[in-house]
C-alpha cells in the first residue's frame, strides 16, 4: 500500500500563507518547502511547478468560496435577504479563514481568466442573484454590472478591514454592506 502523502498538507497551507503574505511572485519553492519543513523535493512529487501548485489551490479555494456563497442565499426570498445572506457568509469565512479569503478573492482572482469557462465563479453566483432580482421586478439594470457594484462594495470593505482602516472583524459589516448594496442597486 502506497504511504499517505505526509507532506501534501504543510506544503497547501505553507504556499497559501506565503502566497498572500509576499505574493505568488515573490514565493519560490525553496520558500514553501522550507516554511512548511519539508524538502523540495516533496513539492515536485505533489505538484509539476509553482504554477501547477498555484492552479490547484485556486481551483480548491474557488470552489469553497462559489459553495459558500451558493448555499448561503438558497433559502433567502428577496434581494435584500440574498445580499444580507452572501454578505454574512463570506464575511465570516474572511473572520474564520482569512488566508482562503484573501487567496482567491484579493490575491489570485486574475486567475479566473485561465479557467474553463464552464467552471462558476463566485461573480457568476452574484449576477445569478442580480439576474433574478431583475425578473422579480426588485430592480432593474444589468445583471453583469449590478453583480459588479455588489462585489465592489463587499470586497472593498474587506480591503479597509484588511488594511486597518475599517476595525475588524469584518464580519459586523455584513448588514450594513448588504443595505448599502441594495440602495446602490435600487437607485
Amino acid at each position: 500500500m502506497a504511504r499517505p502523502p505526509k507532506a501534501r498538507l504543510p506544503l497547501k497551507l505553507a504556499a497559501l500563507e506565503l502566497f498572500v503574505e509576499q505574493g505568488v511572485h515573490a514565493t519560490g519553492i525553496r520558500d514553501i518547502a522550507k516554511h512548511a519543513g519539508c524538502s523540495e523535493a516533496a513539492l515536485y512529487r505533489h505538484w509539476k511547478n509553482k504554477e501547477a501548485l498555484v492552479a490547484s489551490l485556486f481551483a480548491e479555494h474557488l470552489g469553497e468560496v462559489r459553495a459558500i456563497l451558493e448555499d448561503a442565499i438558497v433559502g433567502a426570498t428577496t434581494l435584500e435577504a440574498k445580499l444580507l445572506a452572501a454578505s454574512t457568509a463570506c464575511y465570516r469565512l474572511y473572520d474564520e479563514e482569512p488566508l482562503v479569503f484573501r487567496f482567491v478573492l484579493l490575491v489570485q482572482h486574475e486567475l479566473s481568466r485561465t479557467l474553463n469557462s464552464a467552471v462558476r465563479m463566485p461573480q457568476d453566483v452574484v449576477t445569478d442573484l442580480a439576474r433574478e432580482a431583475i425578473k422579480k421586478g426588485e430592480v432593474k439594470g444589468d445583471p453583469a454590472l449590478m453583480a459588479a457594484v455588489i462585489i465592489g462594495i463587499f470586497l472593498e470593505t474587506a480591503v479597509f478591514v484588511l488594511y486597518g482602516r475599517l476595525p475588524g472583524p469584518l464580519s459586523r459589516y455584513a448588514q450594513p454592506v448588504a443595505t448599502m448594496a441594495l440602495r446602490v442597486l435600487s437607485r
